[in-house]
């Protein structure tokens, strides 16, 4: 698993690469709440582009930080999902609570990054 991020006016951009299970779903937990330590962070944007699979593991560690987050009145946003993960999404419910954008900009934009 790879996760790198960039803050962008209150926003976390997170970006996912590899697999999000139950082996990684920890790191990835840790590194996200590491960086919410900032109270100045309001909305998170996950990319998943590089994301090759999930499993319910990584719908709990979206979950929970959606939690996090709406509690601070923010948002959590999805870029560049790929059909498997779609799928996933899908079948989970996870799009009743964050947003879907087709490109960066576009979620950087509706959140307010720019």
């Amino acid at each position: 698993m790879r996760i790198t991020s960039r803050k962008k006016k209150g926003i976390l951009v997170v970006s996912l690469e590899g697999e999000l299970d139950h082996h990684t779903a920890e790191q990835v937990r840790e590194y996200i709440d590491k960086k919410l330590e900032d109270p100045t962070i309001k909305n998170i944007i996950m990319d998943i582009k590089g994301l090759n699979f999930m499993d319910s593991s990584g719908i709990g560690v979206l979950i929970g930080r959606y939690k996090i987050i709406s509690k601070r009145g923010g948002k959590v946003g999805l870029v560049n999902i790929n059909s498997h993960i779609d799928r996933i999404f899908q079948m989970s419910g996870i799009y009743k609570i964050v947003r879907v954008y087709d490109q960066l900009d576009q979620a950087l934009t509706d959140m307010g990054g720019y």
